[in-house]
């Protein structure tokens, strides 16, 4: 049980530093929303590590599973998007490229890391 809290820790911290970077950087483009751009953020980093948890437990229990958990991990951040972020961004009845930058560019960097994560661990 101790090597799998290490684990959580380890991708907890990578993700952490990854999200923190992409934050800032983010950040220095759109400085008006900085309390949504920082929601979504966390909200994204939290999500991204509850799927870094399912699929690290998922490689090691459930590997016929795999891909369910994954899609699974996928539609709860899709309906993260559809309760939470849609409505604020359809208040002025537009979705700019800003807006949608806010939501989609945290999303995918959780993506890409837990995909990372997947083609190592699953080799």
């Amino acid at each position: 049980m101790g090597e799998r809290i290490k684990k959580s820790i380890q991708l907890l911290t990578a993700l952490i530093v990854l999200m923190a970077f992409a934050y800032a950087v983010h950040y220095l483009y759109n400085p008006i929303v900085k309390t949504f751009l920082i929601q979504s953020y966390l909200i994204n980093s939290f999500l991204a590590f509850i799927a870094l948890v399912l699929l690290e437990w998922g490689i090691h229990k459930k590997k016929n599973n795999l891909a369910l958990l994954y899609l699974a991990t996928v539609a709860l951040k899709f309906i993260t998007y559809f309760l939470f972020f849609h409505p604020r961004f359809q208040l002025d009845g537009v979705l700019n490229r800003q807006e949608f930058f806010i939501f989609f560019a945290p999303y995918s960097l959780g993506l890409l890391f837990e995909i990372i994560l997947l083609a190592r661990r699953y080799n």
